[in-house]
């Protein structure tokens, strides 16, 4: 075991004997501090990545924008944490260049894709995974919240090309990410059910 599983497992032990939580709650709060753990991991290492470019403000505000449209759409997870976390910086810095680089039609090719994404994800969300198993209803629910999150992202990402045109790309940027991820979700299921057939 790592330092950070023994950390997690004098926590949760300490909560034990404390009586603030059962014996049976042992493993959902220690895969809950292992999970807090993680997203600490890589909000700080995104916003290092962030100010490593010389961009912190258009990192938080893809970060913002990329967590809050994906946790509503869902999209593809990578086969583990490692894969996961790589691809994460990788999205992370090819959307920065995006915002950064100066590009002829930049805002025209970011709006086109950004409509693109758009359109898969309005159709495709949520998008269920191993870990996420949706029912009727609450995926009923989750539709709803992710195409309005999808609204007021497009909306905000149209706005501030009239106020802040990194900032624009920034929010579209998040939005074609999610796109993406949603794309090679169905392509991931797609081939899962080739290969079962």
């Amino acid at each position: 075991k790592g330092i950070m599983e023994k950390l997690f497992q004098k926590i949760v032990a300490i909560l034990e004997k404390n009586g603030n939580i059962s014996n049976e709650d042992r493993e959902v709060y220690l895969f809950a501090l292992h999970t807090a753990m993680i997203y600490l991991i890589n909000i700080v290492c995104s916003i290092v990545i962030g100010i490593l470019m010389g961009m912190p403000l258009d990192c938080i505000i893809f970060l913002i924008a990329f967590i809050l449209l994906r946790q509503e759409a869902g999209g593809y997870h990578a086969p583990g944490y490692k894969t996961c976390f790589l691809f994460s910086c990788i999205v992370l810095v090819l959307a920065l260049l995006w915002v950064k680089l100066k590009v002829p039609f930049q805002t025209w090719i970011t709006m086109g894709l950004m409509l693109l994404a758009s359109g898969v994800i309005y159709v495709n969300a949520p998008l269920e995974s191993e870990n996420k198993v949706l029912g009727s209803e609450q995926k009923a629910k989750i539709k709803i919240q992710a195409r309005q999150m999808l609204a007021v992202e497009m909306i905000a990402g149209i706005l501030l090309l009239f106020v802040d045109v990194r900032a624009a790309y920034a929010v579209c940027s998040a939005i074609i990410w999610c796109g993406l991820g949603c794309v090679l979700w169905l392509l991931q299921n797609w081939m899962r059910g080739k290969h079962i057939n």
